[in-house]
């Protein structure tokens, strides 16, 4: 098989590749980041890119039309290297710079005098040998770590690494060492001795989402936060959902391999980068508090997820035991323990159970909606007496996928959006300040919001072709309505929205809603029963409240008790990581989750199909929204 050179411009990232591999493959590993929504099927066409010399192979696919073709575009997911090629990546389908929420929210923490952090790094003095009946080494540092420890563990073990390094360091620092000691389910264990060299003992906090990882670095002595980092989780070239994900496992023969490697990489990617910043070596990284999604956790430890997809929808692992850094491939100090957070399902997994316990909604007296919003919509409803979940499949929409002009929350996504119908000028802040590129999610929230509020979309989704406004128009059989003119922001095209791309966000808003609504009526309850509605991640972070209950996205509630309360799941995680205390509740709140499986609850699939309306069928559910736009049940 013949290699060839391939270049993309405008960076000039250049690699040489075998032929038959695809573009959206080699751009990839030349680091160019080629939006891909869909993972290469071929299907949401954002990896248009300009090939200006050479030729490919591959298939064209249905995306482009007859003008792009003649230019020279292609599909980066389908087209195949066979040639030395220059290859030009427009901005539009450059993955810029995600807009991650790293900010824990509003979850205070610091290690309690009495708490056991997961792992610590202890200064001991042992007593040297031959003064207490010949007790061996190991035995002398379990007794001096007990008084330490003041009895916090049920037994203490020395690991063989820890016991060799004992035999050196011990003599030679007369005795004086430090311990590095981890909770392995209540069980102390010393996995590493080092001589008092004044190291530090850290601890990441790693929320393992699946779009984005974040971490953030702790002072395990202290609990006070040292530095936060994310990345977009490499996964994404194989998909942007979960579902996308299972299926490339099941689909290639190193798939599981490929996806393990790839969320382990950007983890260790964020842990090196934080490292450096800071000038501290990993290995005085001494514990690792991971959550994510039930999928996301199986990857990351690589289990096969294929039977979350099948009924009857039972994960392989749901309460992973605590690890070491090695056997789960991060790369901190090898042998420091792992804590994974419970999953309570095949599709609520431990970023809920972190984020419930961040925001104390079990342990609450007041009737909560706790709300993950992100590809899947995962939520909890409940209190201190108990607690129900589900998740729904919202899909990628709102991060853009299925919209046409839908982005990721980069630098120029515009994330607020007004429209006055008596000037018919739309108002749009973008990410960064920069020139508007396209839509994210909390963008194309109030996108609908105002049309609809305006006339120029009705209840159904459809745009109003009556509507007095030149951003009105059918373009390719498809009524569409302009949000920005192409010349105003030096391009050739005009950002737009159209009724395929509405369709598609209503289709998700729905989902989110009957998923809360199924939960409601199941329990006898309606939406005026709760006193607050707390909504997480980084999508939610950013949505306009107003925005959202308008068009049925979230419940008609007050607004005042609606919430954004950040990323609860790093939040969640951190906790774990600083006591013994919060990673038992943690557990406790898995189990006392029951688990709503939407997929088989009939009432679910009618709920779903009555909210394909603005805000819905029933505006009875919605009476403030009736209220503003006047209309009637």
């Amino acid at each position: 098989m013949s290699s060839h050179i391939v270049v993309f411009m405008p960076d000039g990232a250049c690699v040489e590749v075998e032929s038959g591999r695809t573009l959206l493959d080699v751009a990839n590993e030349a680091g160019m980041a080629i939006d891909s929504a869909c993972g290469g099927q071929g299907v949401c066409g954002k990896c248009k890119v300009m090939v200006t010399l050479g030729r490919t192979g591959g298939q064209a696919g249905d995306k482009l039309s007859k003008e792009e073709l003649g230019e020279g575009m292609v599909l980066a997911c389908q087209a195949t290297v066979e040639d030395d090629l220059v290859v030009e990546v427009p901005v539009e389908s450059q993955r810029g710079e995600l807009q991650i929420l790293m900010d824990q929210g509003q979850v205070e923490t610091a290690v309690r005098e009495a708490e056991t952090p997961l792992a610590s790094r202890r200064a001991l003095r042992v007593g040297p040998p031959g003064q207490d009946g010949g007790r061996g080494d190991a035995e002398r540092l379990v007794e001096s770590l007990r008084v330490e420890t003041e009895g916090r563990f049920g037994g203490i073990e020395v690991g063989l690494g820890a016991l060799r390094s004992l035999a050196a360091v011990g003599p030679a620092e007369n005795w004086e060492i430090e311990a590095l000691v981890g909770d392995f389910g209540g069980q102390g264990e010393v996995f590493g001795i080092e001589a008092c060299e004044g190291r530090g003992s850290y601890g990441v906090a790693v929320d393992i989402g699946t779009t984005t990882v974040v971490v953030h670095l702790i002072d395990t002595a202290t609990g006070g936060f040292v530095d936060a980092c994310a990345s977009l989780n490499d996964q994404v070239a194989q998909g942007e959902d979960v579902i996308s994900r299972i299926i490339w496992t099941q689909e290639h023969p190193d798939g599981l391999a490929q996806l393990r490697e790839a969320a382990r990489d950007t983890v260790n990617r964020c842990v090196r980068e934080l490292a450096e910043r800071r000038g501290i070596d990993v290995r005085e990284i001494v514990a690792a508090a991971c959550v994510g999604n039930t999928v996301m956790t199986h990857l990351l430890l690589g289990v096969d997820p294929a039977a979350i997809r099948r009924e009857p929808y039972v994960p392989s692992v749901s309460s992973p035991p605590t690890l070491r850094a090695r056997e789960v491939g991060l790369g901190i100090h090898p042998e420091a323990p792992v804590h994974l957070a419970p999953c309570v399902g095949s599709y609520v997994g431990g970023d809920v159970t972190a984020g419930v316990l961040a925001v104390g909604a079990g342990e609450s007296s007041r009737l909560t909606l706790f709300l993950d919003m992100g590809t899947n919509g995962e939520m909890v409803i409940g209190n201190r007496e108990w607690l129900m979940c589900c998740s729904c499949s919202a899909g990628p929409a709102f991060e853009g996928s299925g919209v046409e002009y839908g982005m990721y929350a980069t630098v120029g996504a515009m994330e607020r959006v007004s429209y006055d119908r008596e000037t018919d000028q739309v108002e749009y802040m973008t990410i960064g300040g920069a020139k508007a590129r396209g839509i994210c999610g909390s963008g194309l929230v109030d996108t609908l919001a105002t049309l609809l509020r305006a006339g120029a979309l009705d209840r159904a989704g459809r745009i109003n072709l009556d509507f007095r406004s030149e951003r009105v128009r059918v373009r390719d059989e498809r009524p569409e309505f302009v949000l920005v003119w192409g010349e105003e922001v030096g391009r050739a095209d005009d950002i737009s929205i159209g009724e395929d791309g509405i369709q598609n966000l209503i289709r998700s808003k729905s989902a989110v809603y009957a998923g809360a609504e199924t939960l409601l009526h199941g329990l006898g309850l309606e939406a005026s029963d709760l006193e607050q509605i707390l909504v997480a991640g980084a999508f939610g972070n950013y949505l306009d409240a107003e925005s959202a209950v308008l068009i049925g996205l979230l419940p008609d509630v007050a607004l005042d008790r609606i919430r954004f309360v950040g990323n609860t799941a790093v939040a969640g995680a951190r906790l774990a990581l600083l006591g013994r205390d919060a990673r038992q509740r943690m557990e406790g709140l898995a189990r006392r989750m029951t688990n709503f499986e939407l997929s088989v609850v009939p009432s679910y699939m009618d709920a779903y199909v009555s909210g394909l309306f603005l805000p819905h069928t029933d505006l009875r559910l919605f009476p403030s929204v009736a209220e503003k736009l006047e209309l009637t049940a």
